[in-house]
């Protein structure tokens, strides 16, 4: 056989395998969703409740249906959306109509009362975040005996230490794989607030319109990296939030109404994620706000060691933090061409 035939013959059976897998992967996945919307859905006398969080979600939009256009812009506030439906801000500008309200929030549930405070709680989230702490859990439970080690001394604690509940809430969701949390990507639910903060931080006045579209970018490359659609973000979102929430019963069954609800919004046809394609494309981010966290020390490059283990989004992260470690541009100034391919109308 000759040796082009040959690789032709390789290369067809691989990519064969290739989309097999993806097939089945996408399968599996609608099937999850099918069973998790089954169970998540209002129960009968649960029309009201659902009537007003649709309500509560509807989109807003500045522009006019007739004058909207789908840009890197709106791609990146897409990502900002789950948030924005909530405190009915327009999806497709970077405005929080109630100030007072986003101060308090980020004071109150970030301990975020500054600039500093900012930066640092968006590069947890772009580094390291929840997911990191879920992972571990989930590497962790994967040993049976540990697991129900781990078990019975949780339940010692869990009357009278709330954290103690909450671990054990998840232990039990992992062992038994409820809603296929074993294999739930944990990113979005990071990724998705630090693109909350970002606005926050802008509509605060503690990052320049060139820094926040510039981080919208940095969680769009993320995002691209660990996804291929709007309808995956919105399920590892959405599980992920449930898996963080850690709570059962009414509650549980509240917040499972309130997250389907949203996701069923954002991903209709007037949605933001159904009217913004996936495929959109964004600028190559710069990373500007890395300057303040590399001064502050808050950002550093990695040791040879943390860098042969960490992953390929970990290792871009670093790039970055030599890249501008060494060239040090004065801090947050406007580059010409950053300004070029980012500014717009806020």
């Amino acid at each position: 056989m000759p040796l082009q035939t040959l690789l032709l013959s390789v290369a067809l059976v691989v990519f064969g395998v290739i989309a097999t897998t993806e097939i089945f992967r996408s399968i599996h996945q609608r099937i999850r969703l099918r069973s998790d919307r089954a169970s998540s859905a209002p129960h009968r006398g649960e029309e009201s409740t659902w009537n007003e969080l649709t309500e509560h979600h509807r989109p807003v939009r500045e522009s006019k249906p007739d004058e909207f256009t789908t840009g890197p812009h709106e791609r990146l506030l897409a990502i900002c959306a789950p948030y924005s439906l909530c405190s009915r801000d327009p999806w497709d500008r970077l405005i929080c109509s109630d100030l007072d309200g986003t101060r308090t929030m980020l004071s109150l549930d970030w301990g975020v009362c500054s600039r500093t405070d900012l930066l640092a709680r968006i590069y947890w989230l772009i580094t390291s975040g929840h997911r990191t702490g879920f992972d571990a859990e989930r590497a962790r439970w994967v040993s049976t005996s540990l697991a129900e080690a781990e078990r019975h001394e949780l339940w010692d604690t869990a009357d009278s230490s709330s954290d103690a509940a909450k671990t054990l809430w998840r232990l039990e969701r992992m062992l038994n794989n409820d809603r296929d949390i074993r294999n739930v990507d944990f990113a979005a639910w990071d990724l998705v607030r630090a693109a909350m903060l970002t606005r926050c931080g802008f509509a605060m006045g503690w990052l320049t319109e060139d820094e926040t579209w510039d981080t919208l970018a940095v969680l769009d490359r993320a995002l691209r990296e660990r996804y291929r659609s709007w309808t995956q973000v919105s399920e590892s979102f959405r599980l992920a939030r449930w898996y963080w929430s850690s709570e059962s019963g009414k509650d549980e069954h509240f917040n499972d109404l309130h997250d389907l609800n949203r996701s069923l919004v954002l991903l209709s046809p007037d949605g933001p994620w159904g009217i913004v394609d996936w495929k959109v494309a964004t600028p190559e981010p710069s990373f500007l706000i890395l300057d303040d966290l590399l001064d502050t020390g808050m950002a550093k490059p990695l040791g040879a060691g943390e860098r042969k283990r960490a992953t390929q989004w970990e290792r871009w992260v670093d790039d970055q933090a030599i890249l501008r470690g060494q060239h040090r541009p004065q801090h947050f100034s406007i580059h010409a061409e950053q300004h070029h391919r980012f500014t717009k109308r806020a």
